[in-house]
């Protein structure tokens, strides 16, 4: 029977493709040649090829890989006409040459530096893709959700997951270079050329036209730094650029309205003074320093008139201190000083519940009233959201109680949604007549046509208040006294998680936007997953198939590929001010899976490397590469790290003097606090007697959880090893 099989089986190199059309008619075997022999041999007879409807997988890939190349290089000569180059690439296509042999040039050195550096957002989304593996043991499906399916515990709680599975973190290849067909808005070639003008500067400082922004006249200054009213509208617009809308305490409209009009209603002295601040960390020039040679005084000169206007004011009851105390907390956050960041931020919430912020007004009260609701709702969910990043971060319950009414989000409109975004940096044009030079080398172009996109601005704010409320609500799961955390409410706060990422607005899904504010809004919700499970990771949960272990680990994964992505985007010189205590706990989380053999190094580089980076504008960034190095030395983790050249000594005995508690601070990212009884190590439980919890910092809180032989009742169990 087989040999049978084997002579009427033919060769694949017999096999045509596609037959002629008279050949299938007749059902008989063709050549593939034109004409082929059967047809050459009748007469009368014409040989024709249809094309056929449903064409092979491989041609169709052939297409697709061709459709795409032919789009990168039109990309490449749109981008460079943009550019400094943009009159020798003119002149080449009035001669008439091919788009390849443009970009040929352009790829050899003639192009600027500035197009060169900028990568398409295809290929960022392709690369991300690429290089993404969130599960360990299934690497080959890049496609589903990084989280394990759900056994047992609800049915509900797996559809969730099964639903969230085709989102969740999956970049498609299939996304390259569709960023521009996708954008409602048509950015037409006069209004880019207005925006370049001044690097998109007047986008972000709400000018009624793109161009020819005149500087605003202030009846009265609202600050006495400096008087340089370029400056001032150049960290403005730094500011809303690359920080807002998140933990923002302000509304922008109103605030530019009255910030242009010199009208002290939702603007003053100390919110301004506070918002400058923070913008001078994304600057580069000299003027924004306090010391124009040390790059980490960056603000620090706007950030001390602020904190004097503050404690010279008596009464604190109104929104814009409420809103500038919750920019000083943002910017002491990136500077590195936690236990001031945490003040400011606990005052901005204590004085908005003390205002009944968060009691909704009556919306029929005419434009005026509107408008005091639409600032008050804005106040108080950026600093309920910037308590809850906090309490999260540290350990600790929020500053609101477990039934808080919440207000209403704040309206969506479709003329401030529909907005365009740029990557404004002021390294490029329009910002000469800032005083002092840079420091920095010559950055990408501050604008590419790929990269001006809709900024979706209010469906990311209304989004990531959703997701801080979610925040609160996992807060009191695993820090409310008398309430011992069990598997079943740890798995119901995953739920929702897991819920919001899935009602998410499909704009502000991976593919569809790249702004800063998206990008750090996914980073946030995979640090507030790490951070829910990460005190479990020693523990399975009994009758589920959710491995606290894994979905750390996927977490970790997942933060770290947001991060290139990011980097490749916009490089991580203007990154919002948490970005590094989010890695922070990622590379930690990073270097306990390679402790324990379950993963290689090059996340955990990946992670000091990103660091490094980033300490030029994040103090806290070398507090985290501190934190990073002493751990591996207390859990005696054989990797050499990347050191800076000036980090504090080059011994191990100085990394634990820099990890000291220190008498003016709460300490709480201090590590050298006794660590033989206090800091756990990260091999297995031995015995039910130890405890079994892992959490890092000695001053921070951590769950209050049953031990001994209590552990099972409460759906925990140690591992069988």
């Amino acid at each position: 029977m087989e040999e049978g099989n084997a002579k009427r089986r033919r060769g694949l190199g017999l096999v045509t493709p596609n037959a002629c059309t008279e050949c299938r008619k007749k059902r008989t075997k063709c050549d593939g040649q034109t004409p082929c022999g059967r047809c050459a041999s009748l007469k009368g007879i014409q040989c024709v090829y249809e094309i056929p409807v449903r064409q092979s997988k491989e041609e169709m890939r052939t297409e697709i890989d061709r459709l795409k190349a032919l789009q990168s290089l039109n990309e490449r000569v749109f981008t460079a006409l943009v550019s400094d180059e943009s009159e020798q690439v003119l002149e080449q296509l009035r001669r008439g040459e091919t788009i390849e042999s443009i970009t040929g040039r352009l790829n050899t050195g003639k192009s600027s530096p500035s197009t060169e550096a900028a990568p398409s957002r295809g290929s960022v989304a392709s690369s991300s893709y690429s290089t993404a593996p969130f599960s360990e043991t299934s690497q080959s499906n890049l496609r589903a959700s990084s989280w394990p399916e759900w056994t047992g515990e609800s049915s509900t709680a797996q559809s969730v997951a099964e639903a969230s599975q085709p989102e969740t973190m999956a970049w498609s290849p299939s996304l390259d270079n569709t960023w521009n067909q996708q954008s409602n808005i048509p950015f037409h070639r006069d209004v880019t050329a207005d925006i370049m003008s001044d690097g998109g500067r007047a986008i972000f400082l709400g000018s009624g036209s793109y161009g020819n922004l005149e500087p605003p006249n202030y009846p009265t200054p609202w600050t006495s730094v400096t008087s340089e009213a370029d400056l001032i509208q150049h960290l403005v617009a730094l500011y809303f650029c690359w920080e807002y809308p998140t933990f923002a305490t302000l509304d922008q409209r109103m605030f530019l309205r009255d910030f242009r009009d010199g009208i002290p209603r939702y603007c003053s002295s100390m919110l301004v003074n506070a918002l400058l601040a923070v913008g001078s960390r994304c600057s580069t020039h000299y003027a924004t320093r306090a010391d124009p040679n040390d790059s980490s005084t960056a603000g620090d000169h706007f950030f001390a008139e602020s904190v004097r206007l503050f404690e010279q004011e008596k009464d604190h009851h109104h929104l814009t201190t409420i809103q500038a105390l919750g920019l000083m907390s943002i910017r002491e956050a990136s500077r590195g000083h936690t236990s001031s960041s945490i003040f400011y931020s606990s005052q901005s919430i204590s004085l908005a519940v003390e205002m009944g912020l968060h009691l909704d007004m009556s919306r029929d009260k005419g434009s005026e009233m509107n408008d005091e609701r639409t600032v008050r709702c804005a106040t108080f969910w950026g600093a309920f959201s910037l308590d809850q990043c906090w309490s999260l971060s540290v350990g600790k319950l929020p500053h609101t109680s477990v039934t808080i009414s919440l207000p209403p989000k704040p309206d969506i409109l479709e003329d401030i949604e529909a907005s365009p975004w740029v990557p404004y940096s002021g390294e490029g044009k329009g910002t000469s007549n800032l005083t002092g030079n840079s420091d920095a080398p010559h950055d990408r172009s501050p604008l590419a046509p790929s990269y001006t996109q809709p900024s979706n601005v209010q469906s990311v704010y209304k989004t990531f208040c959703e997701l801080s409320e979610i925040v609160h609500q996992s807060l009191y799961v695993l820090y409310s006294p008398g309430e011992p955390i069990t598997s079943k409410s740890l798995l119901r706060v995953y739920t929702k998680y897991l819920r919001w990422y899935d009602s998410i607005p499909a704009v502000l899904k991976l593919g569809h936007n790249f702004t800063p504010a998206v990008l750090f809004s996914h980073m946030y919700y995979h640090y507030a997953i790490l951070l829910l499970f990460r005190p479990f990771i020693k523990l399975d949960i009994a009758s589920s198939g959710v491995s606290p272990r894994d979905v750390c680990h996927q977490a970790a994964h997942a933060i770290s590929t947001l991060l290139t992505s990011y980097n490749q985007l916009y490089t991580l010189r203007r990154t919002p001010s948490f970005v590094p205590f989010f890695i922070l706990s990622s590379t930690i989380t990073h270097l306990v899976a390679f402790g324990n053999h379950h993963a290689g190094a090059e996340r955990l580089n990946q992670g000091m490397s990103d660091l490094r980076i980033m300490t030029e504008c994040h103090g806290f960034a070398r507090r985290a590469r501190q934190i990073i190095f002493l751990l591996r030395t207390i859990w005696n983790i054989g990797i050499d790290l990347e050191r800076l050249p000036d980090d504090d000594g080059d011994d191990e005995g100085d990394i634990y003097l820099a990890c000291r508690p220190k008498t003016k601070s709460t300490n709480l990212w201090s590590l050298n606090v006794r660590p033989e009884d206090i800091i756990p190590n990260i091999t297995p439980v031995k015995n039910i007697s130890e405890n079994p919890l892992f959490w890092l910092f000695p001053f921070q809180g951590r769950p209050l959880l049953e031990d001994g032989g209590i552990l099972e009742k409460s759906g925990f169990k140690l591992p069988v090893r």
